[in-house]
């Protein structure tokens, strides 16, 4: 959190944020240092899969982003592939083929997604932006 401050207190110097600004990022990191991190969800596969996926941008702009995306809609998601005609998922799966994206619906099974989300519990996305800005993806 420390270098964060730092170099939101430099921006405030530079003339690049106004105060107003500097302290509504302040508060943000506050926040954030107090929430615990993703990465304390257990990694050798115990405890409850995750069940949102979370993207946070905290900007120097005031421009801040906070989405929950639950996983449960991914798996309604799903199934609702169940409807799509045979000859219409035998062209998705080779639009996604050709796009480098090897993955046959036809053939997934629950037991796949399920993997799926237990290998999102060890996904973080962290990016420190040069202008301050900050963003975070990661599932819990």
């Amino acid at each position: 959190m420390s270098q964060e401050r730092d170099r939101i207190l430099d921006l405030l110097a530079a003339g690049k944020i106004t105060t107003e600004e500097a302290s509504r990022l302040l508060d943000a990191v506050e926040a954030r240092a107090a929430q615990p991190p993703a990465a304390a969800a257990p990694k050798n596969g115990s405890g409850d899969l995750p069940k949102f996926i979370y993207v946070k941008v905290i900007s120097t702009q005031g421009d801040n982003v906070n989405v929950k995306v639950p996983l449960s809609l991914v798996k309604a998601g799903l199934k609702l592939t169940s409807f799509i005609p045979q000859p219409a998922m035998e062209q998705i799966n080779k639009s996604m083929s050709d796009k480098g994206m090897s993955v046959d619906l036809l053939n997934f099974k629950a037991q796949d997604l399920e993997e799926l989300i237990e290998a999102l519990r060890e996904m973080e996305v962290n990016v420190d932006a040069a202008n301050g800005d900050n963003v975070r993806v990661y599932a819990a």
